[in-house]
C-alpha cells in the first residue's frame, strides 16, 4: 500500500496538523495576554515603586544625621530597599514594598521624637507623605484587577488545556 492512498494516515496527520496549530495559536495568544498584563506593571506600577524607594532613602539620609548609621532603623530601610531591587516579579515587589513603608514609618516615628532641624523636619514629613502617596497609586492600580482577569481565562477551557500542555502559568499579584 502507497502512501498515497493511505486515507487512515492522512486523516490521523490532518488531526495532528490541526492540533498543532490549535496549540501554537493558542499558545502565542495565552503568551501576548500574559505579557501585556505583565508589561502594564513594569511599564508603571515598578517605576512608581522606584520612586518610592527614592524617597525612602531621602528619609534614611535624614535619618542619617541624627542616627547611627548601622542603627535597626537605617539598616531595615537598607535591607527593604535591596529587597525590592532583587525582587524578580509582582509578589517580591509587593513584600519589598511593604517592607519599605514599615521602615519608613519606623524611621518617621523615631525621628518625631528627636529635635530636628527645621529643614530636616520638613523633609521628613514630605518625604514620608510622598511614600504614603505611592502607595496610594499603587493601591489604585488596575493591575490586580488584569491579573484576575487573565488568570481567570487560563481556568476556562480550550486555555486551562492549552496552558497546561504550553507551560503557561498564571501572573503573579501585587499583594
Amino acid at each position: 500500500m502507497k502512501f498515497k492512498e493511505n486515507r487512515t494516515l492522512a486523516w490521523i496527520l490532518v488531526i495532528v496538523i490541526m492540533i498543532t496549530s490549535v496549540l501554537i495559536s493558542g499558545y502565542v495568544s495565552l503568551s501576548s495576554q500574559k505579557k501585556k498584563v505583565l508589561n502594564s506593571f513594569y511599564d508603571t506600577m515598578d517605576n512608581d515603586l522606584n520612586t518610592k524607594s527614592s524617597y525612602a532613602d531621602n528619609l534614611a539620609g535624614i535619618a542619617s544625621r541624627y542616627l547611627d548609621s548601622n542603627s535597626k532603623y537605617i539598616t531595615d530601610m537598607s535591607k527593604a530597599r535591596n529587597m525590592l531591587l532583587e525582587a524578580e516579579n509582582p509578589q517580591e515587589k509587593y513584600v519589598a514594598s511593604v517592607n519599605i513603608t514599615n521602615a519608613a514609618s519606623a524611621i518617621y516615628d523615631v525621628l518625631g521624637t528627636m529635635e530636628l532641624t527645621s529643614t530636616d523636619d520638613r523633609l521628613r514629613r514630605s518625604n514620608y507623605a510622598d511614600i504614603l502617596a505611592v502607595d496610594d497609586i499603587l493601591r489604585r492600580s488596575d493591575f490586580n484587577k488584569n491579573v484576575d482577569e487573565f488568570n481567570e481565562e487560563l481556568d476556562k477551557f480550550p486555555a486551562s488545556i492549552i496552558s497546561a500542555l504550553t507551560n503557561i502559568e498564571k501572573a503573579d499579584y501585587f499583594r
